[in-house]
């Protein structure tokens, strides 16, 4: 629902104010592409946020009800302040750091193609701060499960659900970043284009991907450490001795203490590994297919 109505805002808006009729050049464009590119996005992007929002509390609310009751109801809750902090955060930063000077002027002449691209920018960016709060909110209500949730470092196939939610926002970020991509639709690969989405991708997907689990990390290196610190100790007293049995015993413990040093600390299985890898490949192909279509096209028209 939230997608289809910002589709019809925007079709509205865009209609209303001319945009979709009105000339690039003028409003600053390189080509009819490039303005279409650009309307292409603020419909798109937005579509993408919200309807990653409803999958993503979803998805948390399945991963918390594996661990904890509470959890899983504190992730019900709606955290009112942090969405409108994320908001006004989103507005500000597009006002900042993605709307053109020229633009502003523009508004405050009351020129409406421009109001409408201005509108739709802002309407990206909050959409962008509203969805970036939440998931830090459910990031921060699984670090503090981390803290205090009970833990087996042989057998941590139980604490995946701190490492998914996490990865499936990683995913959203990159979708997000491949979408950005339709700004290329008129074959021009512009880097200022994607550069102050990637000011704000690269951390969030940092942060989102490892604070639920920094908690679990920090106690599972803890506890390995005691572990090891225990097994060494163990081996060098075992090591002094030389009958049979000690030998048998050592060698026992020389296997223990190898297999403590290979235990992961973070509760990610090799898939999932496998897995993010692939998905951090996908905005840097998606934008060389961009920018491989520009020459293609260049080299075409050239002949």
């Amino acid at each position: 629902m939230s997608a289809l109505f910002v589709l019809i805002f925007n079709a509205v808006l865009y209609t209303t104010t001319g945009l979709i009729d009105s000339d690039a050049l003028a409003l600053g464009f390189s080509s009819q592409m490039h303005l279409i590119g650009m309307i292409l996005l603020m419909t798109l992007m937005p579509m993408w946020l919200l309807g990653c929002f409803v999958v993503t509390q979803r998805h948390s609310l399945a991963m918390a009800q594996r661990l904890d009751a509470n959890l899983a109801q504190s992730v019900l809750s709606f955290p009112k302040r942090q969405a409108l902090v994320g908001i006004g955060g989103g507005c500000l930063y597009a006002l900042a750091f993605n709307v053109p000077l020229y633009q502003i002027d523009l508004v405050l002449a009351g020129n409406g193609a421009i109001i409408s691209i201005f509108i739709g920018q802002l309407v990206v960016w909050m959409c962008v701060g509203f969805l970036l709060s939440i998931r830090l909110y459910v990031g921060k209500l699984f670090h503090h499960l981390g803290k205090t949730i009970k833990i087996s470092i042989f057998e941590q196939s139980s604490l995946e659900p701190f490492a998914r939610v996490g990865m499936l926002d990683v995913i959203i970020v990159v979708g997000g970043l491949a979408v950005a991509v339709v700004q290329s639709i008129d074959a021009q690969f512009r880097i200022e284009n994607y550069a102050t989405a990637l000011l704000v991708a690269v951390p969030a997907a940092t942060a989102l991907l490892i604070r639920p689990m920094w908690s679990l990390h920090r106690r599972l290196v803890e506890r390995k450490q005691i572990l090891l610190e225990d097994v060494c100790l163990q081996v060098g007293v075992a090591s002094e001795q030389n009958s049979a049995a000690d030998m048998a015993t050592l060698e026992s413990l020389l296997q223990r203490r190898d297999r403590i040093k290979a235990i992961n600390t973070w509760p990610l299985d090799v898939a999932i590994w496998r897995r993010l890898f692939f998905y951090v490949l996908i905005p840097p192909l998606a934008w060389s297919g961009a920018a491989l279509v520009e020459v293609v096209i260049d080299k075409f028209l050239g002949l």
